[in-house]
């Protein structure tokens, strides 16, 4: 055989190979999404829409997993045993990047076992309370717990969760001590604030803000630099006297560490695709939240940042983990 037919049927065997691969990414019998939170809260909730637009994208079978407890640690250790063959995702939260600074044995390394891939999206944090409290300002809120025997207890969606972090953020600050009480989820929180057995919460504007427009809970302030556009009325803490305080809630996919960085790259172009597509846009901005996406190097950074942040503030109140 010639050697330009030679050449010819290897060109041809090679573009099939790739078109195949470029067609069958991942190359999964299905993708596994794994959520570190219970079902029916709001990661649960969020995750969900972009597993199913994720599948579609892909034209995957997925499968959604809720591996909820142990501050993350739970679904990471599982996670970070996975296959490395990019068909096991990870929908985690703030405690994946505080947990390695609180607690001294984890199931798994931190660094070492699992590959950030992107981060999907950033929720405004509000700080509310039951409207018996006499409390409409967060000056109002400080002057209470100041004086409060025990001091006033706040609701958190869990340990080292973003609501936990903002309530230890405004104790140090302004030299409180919020009694934090812990809970596996936003979900089983709402209902004991909006009776008023723990009267004070940080919880996302998505939600938690039902609740407030129904007048069941009083907004006093939101976590972020500017206001929400949701609740324009609702001040800052910032601008409430607390000046360069700053939450938010994020979310993002991490793989198994030794994932092959291609996949990890392309599993994050793929994932940034459906966030930025419009009637994603659309879904989230009614949750209040901001889709973010991007390459594996920026949310690395970000976590980087984020374990740097709270570092000070897990140190100076004694922070631990579960």
């Amino acid at each position: 055989m010639p050697h330009r037919q030679y050449a010819l049927i290897a060109l041809l065997v090679w573009g099939a190979v790739n078109t195949a691969v470029a067609q069958g990414f991942p190359a999964c019998k299905t993708l596994r999404v794994v959520i570190a939170y219970p079902a029916g809260g709001p990661t649960d909730t969020q995750g969900r829409i972009i597993a199913q637009k994720l599948g579609e994208k892909l034209a995957q079978n997925v499968v959604v997993e809720n591996r909820g407890g142990g501050g993350t640690v739970i679904a990471t250790a599982f996670v970070a045993k996975a296959p490395p063959d990019g068909c096991t995702l990870l929908l985690t939260a703030a405690p994946f990047a505080i947990n390695p600074i609180v607690m001294t044995s984890l199931p798994y390394d931190t660094a070492k076992d699992l590959a950030p891939v992107t981060q999907t999206a950033r929720f405004p944090q509000m700080l509310v309370v039951h409207p018996v409290l006499p409390v409409k300002t967060v000056s109002d809120l400080v002057r209470l717990a100041a004086v409060t025997p025990g001091g006033l207890s706040y609701a958190s969606s869990g340990n080292l969760g973003t609501g936990h972090l903002a309530g230890e953020l405004l104790n140090s600050m302004a030299k409180i001590n919020l009694q934090h009480i812990s809970y596996k989820g936003s979900a089983p929180a709402q209902p004991d604030v909006i009776a008023g057995r723990v009267p004070v919460m940080f919880d996302s504007i998505g939600s938690i803000g039902q609740h407030v427009t129904s007048g069941r809970l009083r907004a006093i302030a939101v976590t972020t630099t500017a206001r929400s556009a949701q609740l324009p009325a609702v001040p800052t803490v910032a601008e409430s006297g607390f000046p360069g305080y700053e939450v938010s809630a994020w979310q993002g996919f991490v793989m198994a560490g030794s994932t092959p960085k291609e996949i990890v790259a392309r599993m994050a172009e793929e994932i940034t695709a459906v966030l930025a597509q419009k009637e994603m846009r659309e879904r989230f901005a009614l949750l209040a939240a901001e889709l973010v996406g991007g390459p594996p190097e920026q949310f690395e950074a970000f976590l980087r940042a984020e374990a740097t942040r709270w570092s000070k503030v897990i140190r100076e109140r004694n922070i631990k983990g579960e």
